[in-house]
């Protein structure tokens, strides 16, 4: 049998891709190489390839997340003042050189502003030591959680039996709305950790505060202060924990252009 040149060629080339095939198990492209890899890969048509990872779809049954929504308070009152106290005044002080002011004074951690408590107010004057069917101690275990904010085990107690049983609120509740106001609050980057005593007054500080919390209203704030130095720094919220003008009571509070002294922030302080 003869064959044209061009029908020998054709019957050449098959050869060579029989020979390649046996050779290096090329299947045509019949087969798609690494599969799992391919699952996990994605191409990126702006760069290189990106891995993907894949997870589970969420189930139609899981809440999606929320902003925490804190139980109405029932407590018959009007509004709340946060106090924070300038932790430097109250260690120099005598009533802190108590054993219990040691994890706030003498603990080797630098307190600057500190939760002092969530109070609930009357447009004129304030409840306080509230009948409530709750416990009339605050757990160890909620003690536990707020030292981060209150560092004094005492004054945790006491807030409790004298304030937070007056909002209308469980104790758990209570301290979970107590610490959202006071993340709530930016503290002005003057007082974060002041190496060096201040010498200020109390409406710089209340200006402070207003120009880190511009939703704040001007009257929503209130600096107090015993003799020469700053006490405390308090904010008016609603029932809700959002911005309101303070009554004129707690407006009174606050001691206006005379010079006070803010001490520096340290971690151990004499008993």
């Amino acid at each position: 049998m003869q064959f044209d040149r061009q029908t020998l060629m054709k019957i050449g080339a098959a050869i060579v891709v029989v020979l390649l095939a046996a050779v290096f198990g090329l299947d045509g492209g019949s087969k798609e190489p690494d599969a799992p890899q391919a699952r996990d890969v994605a191409s990126n048509a702006t760069g290189p390839a990106t891995r993907v990872e894949t997870k589970p779809a969420p189930s139609a049954a899981s809440p999606k997340p929320s902003a925490v929504t804190m139980p109405k308070a029932e407590g018959d009152f009007d509004y709340y003042v946060l106090v924070l106290s300038w932790s430097p005044t109250h260690c120099s002080s005598d009533e802190g050189r108590g054993r219990d002011d040691d994890l706030q004074c003498r603990s080797g951690r630098p307190y600057g502003f500190v939760l002092h408590g969530l109070w609930p107010q009357h447009e004129r004057g304030w409840p306080q030591f509230c009948s409530t069917a709750g416990p009339s101690e605050v757990s160890d275990a909620l003690v536990d959680e707020m030292l981060a904010v209150m560092p004094s085990e005492r004054l945790i107690q006491h807030q409790w039996k004298k304030h937070g049983t007056c909002a209308g609120l469980s104790q758990d509740d209570y301290f979970a709305a107590a610490q959202l106001a006071r993340e709530a609050v930016r503290i002005p980057k003057a007082y974060h950790a002041p190496a060096r005593p201040l010498v200020t007054t109390a409406n710089d500080v209340k200006r402070a505060f207003l120009d880190a919390n511009p939703a704040w209203p001007n009257d929503g704030i209130s600096a107090t202060c015993g003799r020469s130095q700053l006490d405390e720094v308090w904010v008016c919220l609603d029932k809700a924990l959002h911005p309101r003008s303070c009554s004129a009571e707690v407006r009174k509070k606050h001691c206006g252009g005379r010079e006070v002294r803010m001490l520096s922030v340290r971690g151990d302080w004499p008993r």
